[in-house]
């Protein structure tokens, strides 16, 4: 049996459903993930979160997190193909990522033109 979106093989087990379709993992994980950055209710939880925790949010993130914040801050205003470029992300992938850097008011998009760069978030 193939991934009904992607078209990879799936074994028995590895077969997980969105509606009607059978897909692999990696396929419904892109399906089920979040895909938009600006949540005011999701960043409000994870504020309240970090002030419960008493946890810095350098402390919440992943290595590839963390290295996509440093790569921002380094650079100034970055945009989110020279960020998947630089990791070899693709844009899913680099959206979650940016969507945790959001949530945690580490990072924001700003346009200039028709162009949105990442900048952090001071």
């Amino acid at each position: 049996m193939k991934c009904e979106r992607c078209g990879s093989e799936l074994k028995e087990g590895d077969i997980f459903k969105i509606r009607w379709e059978k897909v692999c993992e990696e396929c419904y994980m892109d399906n089920t993930l979040p895909k938009h950055p600006c949540d005011p209710f999701a960043q409000m939880n994870a504020s309240n979160i970090m002030e419960i925790t008493k946890k810095s949010p350098m402390e919440e993130l992943s290595e590839r997190q963390r290295k996509i914040y440093e790569f921002i801050k380094e650079k100034a205003r970055v945009t989110p193909m020279e960020i998947a470029e630089e990791f070899g992300l693709r844009e899913l992938d680099l959206m979650q990522d940016f969507i945790v850097l959001r949530r945690l008011g580490l990072a924001k998009g700003t346009k200039d033109g028709d162009t949105v760069y990442y900048v952090v978030w001071n």
